[in-house]
């Protein structure tokens, strides 16, 4: 009898290490899965999650099919092509499994193709006067745009000013009621085929309100400087200085309001560019400077890396042919190292995170060494952190926008208040749907809705700048 019992402890005890040990597993199973993601443009689908360069293989399928695998041994574009798809709602997803993802994960999007697969509107904008005018190719087409404004003068205030022919705008945004002072001032726009996209400039005010200066704006390319000038024709009338020394006009290429100095035969080194400006009407003049950097070409030889990146906010990221085989290279800030990227390290991500760094100038490099660029190679530009803009939150409303091929409900503001991940909801009549864009700012009704009639439509996120954001409104679907 004792041991019948003993037994049945021991049956008791192997059943339940055998249940957690079950638990654990299936615990850890998604732990280590890669969050996948794409966005689109147009009539393509772009992957662009974070450890897309070290994920050996992904797949994408349409409507539950597999039409295409991604893989590193076959140079993959991290696009899928959807321009020839017959018009229709498209059920799109990519799959990934790895060892460390037995199970496997998946982010799916339903994604509508149209007679209309244009991609996203490359906006921008002139200065005339008292005014600044949109001005691009499809303006005269695009449903939605806008202006958004801010600046140290507006305090906690943005200015938005909706365009596009759903808002019968006339292209135009006045300055005449701005006060002096210096104001970011951008183009922002997006659609069913555009996730979203903008376009900004620096524009400045003086005391009466009226441009008497006109716009400089100075930026460098290794070796090569360019200055984008507006407002006026007198360009003769800019001096160049480098390290502080007077250059002669002989030295600038002049193309209309560009003008590019190339610094590529000058000694190797770290020079100071700076471009200045005044007149009877600009007394007060302007200045813009920026710092440029010439490499020593013929000793790093022509089997060196072509290093560069990209800035995405304090995001910068390395982007150059031949990254996944460079085995190590460095991130340098101000001449200060402070990340090894190496391919040997699971860490490795390819990207410099500034958030972190105050508001200020800084100089960022990547160099590398190879055994066919014993001397190195490097490549660095100027890095602006910015002070944070305030946000006026109270610009949030849901719109209810009809055109003559579509009907949609925009949740007008949100794309400036820093949405949490996964935390937009929309509602239709109680009911949970998905969003017609990745970042969710609108939705397309005649995707989620089949008959005429009012609906209430609601829509909750958690926002970084704003906190809670929930709105409900009313909408007579006519089903266009």
């Amino acid at each position: 009898m004792k041991n019948l019992k003993i037994l049945s402890l021991l049956m008791l005890g192997l059943v339940l290490t055998f249940t957690s040990c079950e638990e654990t597993d299936d615990g850890d199973s998604t732990t280590d899965c890669p969050e996948l993601s794409f966005e689109r443009d147009g009539g393509k689908l772009i992957a662009n999650f974070e450890e897309i360069n070290s994920l050996d293989v992904y797949e994408w399928f349409v409507n539950d099919e597999l039409v295409e695998t991604e893989s590193l041994e076959n140079q993959r574009d991290n696009i899928l092509d959807i321009s020839e798809y017959n018009p229709g709602t498209y059920t799109v997803c990519i799959k990934a499994e790895t060892p460390d993802c037995p199970n496997g994960v998946e982010f799916c999007k339903e994604i509508v193709v149209g007679e209309d697969m244009e991609g996203c509107p490359e906006l921008k904008f002139t200065r005339d006067g008292e005014y600044l005018i949109a001005d691009f190719e499809g303006i005269d087409t695009l449903e939605f745009y806008a202006w958004q404004i801010s600046g140290e003068t507006l305090g906690n205030e943005t200015i938005i000013e909706n365009e596009g022919t759903d808002n019968q705008g006339d292209n135009k945004f006045s300055l005449a009621n701005l006060e002096e002072g210096t104001y970011t001032v951008c183009l922002i726009s997006e659609s069913p085929t555009c996730t979203s996209t903008e376009y900004c400039e620096e524009i400045t005010i003086d005391g009466d309100g009226q441009d008497s200066c006109p716009d400089l704006s100075v930026s460098s390319e290794g070796g090569i400087v360019i200055a984008t000038i507006n407002g006026t024709d007198n360009i003769d009338l800019f001096k160049w200085y480098v390290n502080n020394q007077l250059i002669g006009s002989d030295e600038l290429q002049i193309q209309g309001g560009v003008v590019t100095l190339d610094l590529s035969d000058y000694n190797p080194g770290s020079y100071e560019v700076c471009v200045k400006f005044n007149s009877n009407d600009c007394s007060q003049g302007i200045e813009a400077c920026v710092s440029a950097q010439v490499t020593d070409d013929n000793n790093s030889g022509d089997d060196c890396p072509d290093l560069s990146f990209i800035e995405e906010g304090t995001l910068m990221f390395a982007n150059f042919s031949g990254i996944d085989q460079l085995d190590v290279y460095e991130w340098f800030v101000d001449g200060v190292l402070v990340e090894t990227e190496s391919l040997q390290s699971q860490d490795r991500d390819n990207k410099l995170d500034l958030s972190s760094y105050n508001p200020g100038t800084y100089t960022v490099c990547i160099k590398a060494e190879t055994n066919e660029c014993p001397n190195g190679t490097e490549f660095c530009r100027d890095v602006v952190i910015p002070e944070p803009q305030p946000v006026d939150c109270s610009v949030f409303k849901l719109e209810y926008i009809a055109t003559n091929g579509a009907e949609f409900v925009n949740a007008n503001g949100v794309i400036l208040f820093g949405l949490e991940g996964n935390s937009v909801v929309w509602e239709i009549d109680g009911t949970q749907i998905n969003p017609t864009t990745t970042t969710g700012h609108f939705i397309i009704l005649k995707n989620h809705l089949s008959q005429a009639g009012k609906y209430e439509i609601c829509y909750k996120a958690e926002s970084t700048e704003c906190g809670a954001l929930q709105e409900c409104i009313e909408v007579d679907f006519q089903g266009l």
